[in-house]
């Protein structure tokens, strides 16, 4: 589809029942940067906005797997087929039918990867032309190069009320966004790992527990109504699919009692992130200076709705 006018109906909205069309206030459409496969829906288009926002965190060789606006698998690596490889075994299951957002070129070898399985669509800055020839083959899979969007620092909601507005969360996440807050310092490999971890939850919807290691989640919490519930599940999924069980914890928002540190402890993670602001905060830090817990305290919340 090429369109370019302001207004551009979709096929239907978040549900068949649903009517739906973009407003296209920009000169070029999304819709312009699809190379193959069926038509953009309103939930692709959600889903794309989800992914994009996510991918832009990372500099990096970098695989995220979108499923329903949330990353079910992120990685990255020294090579973008390498990154694909370990989001997909981050969660094998939930992949199936995902979005992959990739922030370098897709060659034959990742084409040849990704054809495996059945995607949603492809994001990726460029194709080669005997990656597209692989990829095609599968005519309803929906090829797209990342397209050139405006920056916006305001965004917004609709709700009964009116629309919200709210300025965009742009702070860097970088070692200056940690802040030590028990006596062990971690080694620098596993503050890259908090980063990479802390950078996922920032696009998980809250409650949201991220686990990784080696710049791969291997365990993914989000949407839970309590954050002890948020670890549990998290933990779960990665006991599915990983066997050593090493790894970094990062938090969306403080924990609210020691619930939630002490079965950290007690499976074996000893590097944690979360932001300040619990009445238990004093309680958390004393349990990890006794457990020699590496307990960092992020600049911001991380809220997302």
């Amino acid at each position: 589809m090429k369109a370019k006018n302001k207004k551009i109906l979709l096929r239907y909205g978040e549900n068949p029942n649903q009517k739906a069309f973009l407003i296209n206030e920009q000169k070029s459409s999304i819709f312009d940067f699809q190379l193959s496969g069926k038509i953009i829906s309103y939930n692709n288009l959600i889903d794309l906005d989800s992914g994009l926002k996510c991918l832009a965190e990372f500099s990096e060789p970098t695989s995220i797997i979108i499923k329903h606006t949330n990353p079910c698998g992120v990685a990255s690596s020294n090579n973008i087929t390498s990154a694909f490889i370990k989001s997909y075994k981050s969660d094998p299951k939930s992949a199936f039918g995902g979005i992959i957002f990739l922030n370098r070129k897709v060659d034959l070898q990742l084409a040849k990867k990704i054809h495996k399985n059945f995607y949603e669509m492809v994001v990726a800055p460029n194709f080669d032309k005997n990656a597209l020839d692989i990829l095609k083959q599968k005519k309803k899979l929906i090829l797209l190069k990342i397209p050139k969007i405006k920056k916006q620092n305001i965004e917004f909601k609709s709700t009964l009320f009116g629309d919200l507005y709210q300025t965009k969360d742009l702070t860097p996440i970088d070692r200056k966004f940690l802040n030590l807050s028990s006596v062990k310092k971690a080694s620098s490999k596993s503050i890259d790992d908090l980063i990479f971890s802390i950078k996922v939850a920032k696009h998980l919807k809250s409650n949201a527990v991220v686990l990784s290691r080696n710049k791969q989640t291997v365990g993914l919490g989000h949407g839970q109504t309590n954050r002890f519930d948020a670890l549990n599940f998290a933990i779960r999924n990665m006991n599915k699919y990983f066997k050593k069980k090493q790894f970094v914890c990062a938090s969306d928002g403080f924990f609210p009692f020691t619930d939630s540190i002490k079965l950290l402890n007690k499976k074996g993670c000893s590097i944690v992130a979360q932001p300040k602001g619990s009445i238990n905060d004093k309680k958390i830090i004393s349990f990890s200076i006794e457990n020699k817990i590496s307990l960092y305290f992020i600049k911001n919340r991380l809220f997302k709705h």
